[in-house]
């Protein structure tokens, strides 16, 4: 009979350790850590900059796994005792529910050591891990077919745009923030987005694409499929540095910033080697590559400046936050199950 790597964790002394936060002090090394992601540009960075980061200071792989926030909460929930993570990358809405549940530790910032970096905006008020980037959402485009760039969200809905806008569902924090925001033009607000699912409805003919994910929705533009869409900036970014015809404008009303932590899973393998990959993805080296082309995601570190294409949406994180749109997610989060379920009956093409 073989025992797995995580069968081992759960018994006799590890499995105390792991539980106090007191670190392995047996010979056995955790040569690696499962953490996940988000599909898309954000997959692709973090295995081009966090991973190798990790290699070189604790000499130690990772393993990544692309998965939307609520998909990850439910892996966690079906097996607490073994997880199939050890960190997992969280929105500032599915934050919410997953620390209800139980399955998160909070983070020993007094062992950390690179929190010291993390202003205080960034922090979590009930001790979970900190914010370790930003993403903006905005109006992605084609600048070769729609050649005076968009100003508002409403300008989906222009008719020349017909069979040529994408979408994606409410599963990701893109489409509950679009649903939102669409909420909010039309007379609703961050609890009442009735007005966003009429709004969406007249929408439908101008759709020419209900894309799974914000990664396939922004691989869309690669395919030619549609001109127009919502989409996270670093997406189009890195999209934009690979040659595709796509470009990004700010609606007038504020682009969204989204707050992502990587938090820390229960009955996770090794909890020093998961304090050393948090510290690695907040630390200045990495996250000066995350922030660098063609990744330009956005940091949290205070030591670390934007540069390049950063700087033509915002001069400073603090800029960044100051002069964009930060929603409530503790107002509506509860409602999103209902809107998931609701968006994918009633919003077919």
């Amino acid at each position: 009979m073989s025992l797995s790597r995580r069968s081992l964790l759960t018994s006799g002394s590890a499995a105390l350790a792991a539980a106090s936060w007191g670190w392995p002090t047996s010979s056995r090394a955790a040569a690696s850590i499962v953490a996940t992601t988000y599909p898309g540009s954000f997959d692709e960075a973090f295995r081009a900059v966090v991973g190798p980061a990790f290699k070189r200071t604790s000499d130690s792989s990772v393993t990544f796994t692309p998965l939307l926030g609520v998909d990850q909460i439910g892996k966690i929930q079906a097996s607490r005792n073994a997880p199939p993570f050890d960190v997992v990358l969280f929105d500032e809405g599915p934050l919410i529910p997953a620390i209800a549940s139980g399955v998160l530790e909070k983070f020993p910032a007094e062992q950390s050591k690179s929190f010291a970096d993390i202003p205080s905006a960034f922090r979590h008020p009930d001790g979970y891990a900190p914010v370790v980037t930003c993403q903006l959402i905005g109006i992605a485009y084609n600048p070769k077919k729609i050649t005076t760039p968009p100003t508002s969200w409403e300008d989906l809905w222009k008719p020349e745009y017909k069979g040529r806008v994408g979408i994606t569902g409410l599963g990701s924090s893109l489409g509950t923030a679009f649903m939102v925001e669409i909420a909010k033009l039309n007379g609703g607000s961050e609890t009442n987005i009735e007005p966003a699912f009429d709004a969406i409805k007249k929408l439908l003919p101008n759709v020419g694409a209900i894309a799974a994910s914000p990664g396939a929705l922004a691989a869309l533009f690669q395919q030619g499929e549609i001109d127009i869409a919502f989409n996270f900036w670093n997406n189009v970014a890195l999209l934009a540095a690979k040659g595709v015809d796509i470009a990004f404008a700010k609606p007038k009303s504020g682009a969204v910033v989204i707050r992502t932590s990587a938090q820390i899973v229960k009955n996770n393998q090794d909890p020093k080697l998961v304090l050393d990959y948090l510290d690695t993805v907040m630390s200045v080296a990495a996250q000066k590559g995350l922030e660098a082309a063609p990744w330009v995601m956005m940091p949290t570190n205070s030591k670390v400046a934007l540069t390049g294409a950063n700087l033509t949406v915002a001069k400073s994180v603090d800029d960044l936050v100051a002069n964009n749109v930060l929603l409530d997610w503790t107002k509506f989060q509860a409602m999103r199950g209902e809107w998931i379920t609701r968006f994918s009956k009633e919003v077919k093409i």
